[in-house]
């Protein structure tokens, strides 16, 4: 076992029931005290055991650990919510919802929208990537089926048009930004146009970024702005390595494309992002213990909410 991992007798015994799961949420978010989401005065709450909230001493306004968060207005057990985030952190390239379901005993559309709000809690800023930042467009989600052939070989019909494939296709626009041996940034894109491509790359690169692309035309404002080295794919030059910089952009969106294969089998362009978030937020944070992965998604969910309304689309 290495020194990030957990295994799950040792998650059991760190949350062995409701409470000792509400009261690893509440250091999670709050390690200098309950924080009042009202007034935001710190550590001046009292606990309310009968209806289990926090009231605060200086506005009287009461308040849980799931205020402002993916988390408000729940109805699942906080225990449920720790296996949830752990299930999740813990795997290689994530859980469907249809195994989530079966693992915590919950119904398709429960788990469907819990894993949703994890993700949304996972979601970060996107770093600013420095040196060598490779930069590359992948058609997210799934690979088109297949398409059926004549039974026969003397059946009298076309035969059936090729799956399209790279521009040709219609599945969804990654941009992934991947800073050599460091850091990977995502941004969902409309088309591979210039402008779509310029407006997910602000604010990604420093100032001292050196840029690495194919030579599609939508990358050629970088020679403005900084060193942009390019390679020529028509040549069979896809990528330039050497030993000491290591992970490449290719690495990233392989280890995303495995994931929707092997876990979710679809993503529709709706929810693209979040997925996409929660696989650059398990390669940025591969290196962290797997409580500490916890507890920063805990944190990062502050200032988030996202109903089941929105994700479905009927509101």
């Amino acid at each position: 076992m290495t020194d990030t991992a957990l295994t799950l007798r040792a998650f059991h015994d760190l949350f062995p029931d409701e409470n000792a799961a509400r009261a690893w949420f509440e250091r999670a978010r709050w390690p200098d005290g309950p924080i009042c989401p009202v007034c935001g005065c710190v550590d001046h709450a009292c606990w309310l055991r009968t209806i289990r909230r926090w009231q605060c001493t200086a506005c009287h306004r009461q308040f849980s650990v799931t205020a402002g968060t993916p988390m408000h207005r729940t109805h699942l057990p906080m225990l449920t919510w720790a296996q949830a985030i752990y299930q999740i952190v813990a795997s290689s390239k994530g859980i469907s919802a249809v195994k989530l379901s079966e693992m915590l005993g919950v119904s398709y559309q429960t788990a469907w929208h819990l894993g949703h709000r994890i993700r949304a809690m996972m979601a970060e800023d996107s770093p600013l990537l420095s040196n060598i930042v490779e930069i590359d467009k992948t058609h997210a989600g799934a690979p088109p089926r297949k398409r059926a052939k004549p039974e026969r070989a003397d059946d009298d019909c076309d035969p059936p048009p090729p799956n399209p494939e790279g521009r040709g296709t219609k599945r969804p626009l990654l941009l992934v930004a991947a800073e050599r041996g460091g850091e990977v940034a995502t941004k969902v894109i409309p088309t591979h146009g210039k402008a779509a491509v310029a407006e997910a790359l602000d604010g990604v690169l420093s100032a001292d970024a050196r840029a690495m692309t194919d030579g599609l035309p939508a990358y050629s404002h970088l020679g403005a702005e900084r060193t942009h080295l390019s390679v020529n794919q028509s040549q069979r030059e896809y990528a330039r390595t050497d030993s000491a910089t290591g992970h490449r952009v290719e690495s990233f969106s392989g280890f995303l494309g495995r994931a929707v294969v092997g876990a979710f089998h679809f993503v529709s362009p709706k929810h693209l992002g979040r997925y996409a978030g929660e696989a650059a937020f398990r390669w940025n944070r591969k290196a962290d213990a797997c409580l500490e992965r916890m507890a920063l998604l805990v944190r990062g969910g502050v200032g988030r909410t996202l109903p089941y309304r929105f994700l479905t689309g009927t509101a």
